[in-house]
Parts: C-alpha cells; sequence; structure tokens
C-alpha cells in the first residue's frame, strides 16, 4: 500500500473524529486544537522525513517494536488517567473537554507526513510503500510498475539487503 495515501486516509477520519469531538466550538478548545494541531505537524513531518532518511540509507525502514510497545503504554496511560478524573470528578467535564482538543494533533501528524511521502515521491521518481501491520516496513520503488513487477521488485530488494547483511556479518566474524 503506498504510504501517504494511508496516511491521508487516516489523516481524513480522524479529522472527522476530531470535528465531532470539538463540536463544542468553546474559543479555547479551537485555541488547544490549532495548537496541537500544529504541534502535530511539525512532528508527523519531522517523524516522516527520518522514515524517509533511513529507506535513503538502508532500501527500507522497518518500525521498531518497542516504538510501538511504548506508543500503546503512553495510549493506554492517557486513557486510564482520562477515565479516572471523568469517574472522580477530580476536574470538571468542561475542562476536560477542552484539554482532550489536544485530539487534533493525530490527524496533523498523519496529513503532515502524507505531504512530506508525496513530496518526496515527485521529487524522486519512486513510490514509497508500507507493508505489514503493527510493526510495518516502508520502502520506495519506481513508479509505473504493474502489481507483479513490484512484488517481483521488492523480493529482489529484499535478497540484497539479506545478501549485503550476510556479507557484512561474514567480514565481521
Amino acid at each position: 500500500m503506498r504510504a501517504y495515501t494511508s496516511y491521508l486516509s487516516f489523516a481524513i477520519v480522524w479529522s472527522l473524529i476530531a470535528a465531532l469531538q470539538a463540536a463544542g466550538l468553546h474559543p479555547l478548545n479551537v485555541g488547544i486544537a490549532s495548537v496541537s494541531g500544529i504541534g502535530g505537524f511539525l512532528t508527523g513531518a519531522i517523524a516522516a522525513r527520518g522514515t524517509i532518511r533511513e529507506i535513503e540509507k538502508k532500501g527500507e525502514y522497518h518500525t521498531s517494536r518497542n516504538r510501538l510497545l511504548l506508543a500503546l503504554g503512553v495510549g493506554l496511560v492517557i486513557i486510564a488517567v482520562s477515565g479516572y478524573l471523568i469517574e472522580t470528578e477530580a476536574i470538571p467535564l468542561s475542562v476536560l473537554s477542552q484539554v482532550l482538543s489536544v485530539y487534533a494533533a493525530l490527524p496533523a501528524l498523519y496529513l503532515a507526513g502524507a505531504v512530506t511521502f508525496r513530496r518526496w515521491e515527485l521529487k524522486n521518481g519512486k513510490e514509497i510503500h508500507w507493508e505489514g501491520t503493527w510493526t510495518g516496513t516502508f520502502y520506495a520503488i519506481p513508479k509505473g510498475l504493474t502489481w507483479q513487477e513490484r512484488y517481483q521488485y521488492r523480493y529482489e530488494q529484499r535478497e540484497r539487503l539479506r545478501g549485503g547483511n550476510s556479507v557484512e556479518r561474514a567480514t565481521t566474524k
């Protein structure tokens, strides 16, 4: 799957969810959502640029399981703390809903990734693809290939990378 289309899909869906969440349009909600949107966009652009650098350097980029576990852990902590604050009414719900406008950072993060990946594709004449589920792999292939040619190119690319790694291991031992 092309990386920029999947990132764009995530951005659109989460934008709709964020719009529903901030439907109150309290002035503070709009301000918090704007600031978090800008921060999310900058974070997404930096993360996507790091992915592109790894693709340029190594031919592919593997997301780490540790990063996934960290993100899931942080998400669970945020959900648990929010649930606790709502249940105990430690913070009024009106204030908590304003703080939750930070959710606007998620669609901005993925939109920045989509824009960064697409700009790189147009500049370099290649497509960035993504395969895998939770810990996927990003890689670049030439544009205009049929699905069979893409499969063959990816297979050959994997073999080149594995062959290079085994040669490096043999010389370092």
